[in-house]
């Protein structure tokens, strides 16, 4: 990471960026191109271990992907995003932003308990509310746990004098 001084490495702070949103961005290989889709997620760490849960429907494309080849590529963006003004030079424009990005490696879930478990802490980050699984639901879905092997997690604050950009809107 070249920019060490935005650098997160407490583990309450990567919590907090990861609570932020609901969306994480997944990198798969498709022959000789990457193929990312945006997917809702949820996550956990055991014993330190980052572990990341997403789910759909049992045939397709992201699938198919992950069954070929399971080492993946995550990104999640934070949702402190906001764009930091440079006035009339370009180059002095800049970004309030926070992430966690890293590589990891795909287990498809076939136990109805397994997913049961990763059903739960996705709906658990998504919605805050637990919810009860019937053996048909779980069935109905595909549901796979990544094992985040590294990541980095990066966040520049706002500063006091940053004049901060409305919103795009078209």
């Amino acid at each position: 990471m070249r920019r060490q001084d935005r650098k997160v490495t407490d583990i309450d702070e990567i919590k907090s960026i990861l609570n932020s949103t609901r969306i994480i961005h997944l990198g798969m290989m498709d022959g000789d191109y990457p193929y990312v889709v945006p997917l809702h997620f949820g996550y956990e760490f055991i014993d330190e271990v980052l572990y990341i849960y997403v789910h759909g429907n049992h045939e397709g494309k992201k699938f198919d992907l992950i069954k070929a080849n399971p080492h993946v590529f995550i990104e999640i963006d934070g949702s402190d995003e906001a764009l930091v003004s440079g006035g009339d030079i370009p180059c002095k424009y800049s970004s309030v932003y926070s992430s966690v990005m890293g590589r990891g490696t795909v287990t498809y879930l076939e136990s109805i308990d397994e997913k049961v478990h990763g059903l739960q802490v996705l709906m658990d980050h998504q919605t805050n509310r637990k919810f009860a699984f019937t053996e048909a639901m779980v069935n109905s879905v595909g549901v796979v746990q990544i094992k985040v092997v590294d990541y980095t997690a990066k966040r520049r604050r706002q500063l006091e004098q940053d004049i901060i950009m409305p919103p795009l809107i078209k």
